[in-house]
Order: structure tokens, then sequence, then C-alpha cells
């Protein structure tokens, strides 16, 4: 094989797709429409993954392809993408023409009046499928989540309201959850594929605080992934009762201060792009940079919830 061809394999789902004899001065635009054939997935809705997002129009050899490498592929055919639109299109005719005419100008309006609703972070209506086994339960499992004493705290610390948390449609198997409109509903899978249970309230509870990250990033690029580990690190911190954490007063808590320290390290977001800074180098210790190239890294975990997210699909 020539030193400019390599061979890899690119991870779709579980299924491996071997991509032989490239050369790498092809694009990643290139090797996505490649790999529609194989996928069904329209390359504008395609995601590659190799230590960070793949740009399009970078070349193999920019992105430090080698062969043997495994890739990761995310994306939804433009069927599921349908079935998503189609979900959310029935769950919304579930209401009223009153109720629909209400959200319309504001999905809060039935509930609080609005400027009260800075006060009052929370979720302001929740919805499930009645028609459904046990939707009691199903209801229960919402109110938890939205009684759920570091949710609660989260919410309030990032002055976040949603308009309506609503159950998903267990028929939508390839969705978790999706949030529409940066909190104006968000949707969730509570039961399991075969509708003879329901999912683990901590699954469903990481798909929650997932979907909650799309109310500040709509994509799935590394300002998303810091903010959503952030999330998943408060909502454990805040809830004092959980975490051992010691509590102030009513609405105010804290940790050690070791522990803030920490996190003053490795939460601080917003900008930081891998390669975006080449001084960053100079003025972090090796440690540092270690720590930052790892909360780049998705985990199989993060991969997984960000397939089964419908947010940006709508």
């Amino acid at each position: 094989m020539s030193q400019d061809t390599i061979s890899f394999q690119v991870n779709f789902k579980g299924n491996i797709i071997p991509v032989e004899s490239w050369s790498l001065d092809n694009t990643i635009h290139e090797l996505k429409e490649y790999l529609v054939e194989n996928t069904g997935v329209p390359s504008e809705f395609q995601k590659l993954l190799y230590k960070s997002v793949l740009k399009d129009e970078k070349t193999l050899r920019e992105c430090n392809f080698k062969s043997g490498i495994k890739i990761t592929l995310m994306g939804s055919s433009k069927e599921e993408i349908q079935v998503v639109k189609e979900a959310d299109s029935k769950i919304t005719h579930q209401l009223s023409n009153k109720s629909r005419s209400k959200y319309a100008i504001n999905p809060y309006k039935d509930v609080k009046r609005v400027e009260d609703l800075s006060q009052d972070y929370t979720f302001h209506r929740i919805e499930v499928i009645e028609h459904f086994p046990e939707p009691e339960k199903a209801r229960k499992i919402l109110e938890r989540l939205k009684d759920d004493k570091g949710i609660r705290a989260l919410m309030k610390k990032h002055k976040w309201n949603v308009g309506t948390l609503q159950e998903l449609s267990p028929s939508e198997r390839t969705i978790l959850g999706f949030n529409r409109n940066r909190g104006q509903l968000i949707s969730l899978r509570l039961r399991t594929d075969d509708m003879e249970g329901f999912r683990h309230y901590p699954e469903i509870r990481k798909v929650l605080l997932h979907e909650l990250t799309h109310n500040v990033w709509s994509e799935h690029d590394d300002n998303f992934h810091r903010l959503n580990r952030q999330l998943n690190k408060e909502v454990v911190d805040l809830d004092w009762t959980a975490s051992g954490g010691n509590k102030i007063s009513n609405d105010e808590f804290y940790n050690s201060p070791e522990e803030d320290k920490v996190d003053e390290k490795a939460w601080q977001g917003g900008t930081f792009l891998l390669g975006g800074n080449s001084d960053r180098s100079k003025t972090l210790s090796k440690r540092e940079l270690l720590a930052e190239a790892a909360l780049i890294r998705l985990t199989k975990e993060e991969e997984e919830l960000n397939e089964g997210c419908g947010s940006g699909k709508l």
C-alpha cells in the first residue's frame, strides 16, 4: 500500500464499515459522500468523530488519519428524521386548539405570568401519552425529574425555564429525546422498547441533562460536551442530600475549596477549540493540557446520547 493511501474503519451504530485504500488527500466531505450509500444518512446530516468533530474541508492527512484507525459516524437517515417530526407533530396535536393557541404565543402563558418566571426556574407543564399503559407511572417519572433536588438547583443556577416536559413515544426507537426551541419543549423516552416497563431513572435523567445542554448549544461540538459534563457534575454537587455537600441556606450549597479549584480549570468553557490556540501549550502545564484533551474525547455513553438525540433535526 502506498504511503499516501490508508485503510481504516467507520463505526456506525455498532456496525463496522471498512474504507479501503483511500488517499490521504481525500477530504472529509468526500468520505461523507462515500458513506451515504453504506448508511442511508445524507452527508449534511453526518457527523464524523476522530478525537474531535471532523470538518468537511479538511483532508484525511490534515486530520492525522492513519491505517487501522476507527472513526465514529453519527447521524440519522431522512426516514428517521421524519419519524421524529411526526412524533412531535402527533403529540402536539393532542393538545386542544385552545391550549395550542396559548403555546403559539407563549409556552408559559397558561401557567404563570411572564414577569414571574425569573423566580420560578422549572418545567411549567408535564405531558404524558394517556392512551399508553400506566400513564400515571410515566407522569410520576416526569414529576420526579421536575422535583429532583439536583435538577431544580441546576436550573436555578443557570436560570432555565422549560415550557413543557413530555413523554416521547417509545415507538420512536432511534430517539431518546429532543429539545425544541431551546427549552420551549423537551421530550424524553420513558418506556423500554417492548413497552413492558420503564427505563431506569438515572438513564432518563442523563438524557434530560443532555437535552438541557441544548438550551445553550445547538450542535454536539466541544462546547456542548464541555457544558454537558459540567451539568452532570453539578446535578450531583448541587443536590446536597445525595452528594454529602454542605448546605448553607435553603438556596446555597458549597463544596470543598479543592473541588472548586478543580472545577475552575476543568469546566472553564465557551470558546476553546482543539488547535485553536497554539500559545496554550506555553501557558498550561503538561498535566493541564492532558486534562483538556481528555475533556474533548467522547465516551461511549456520550456518543450513544448524541445518536439518540433528535435536537437540531426537527
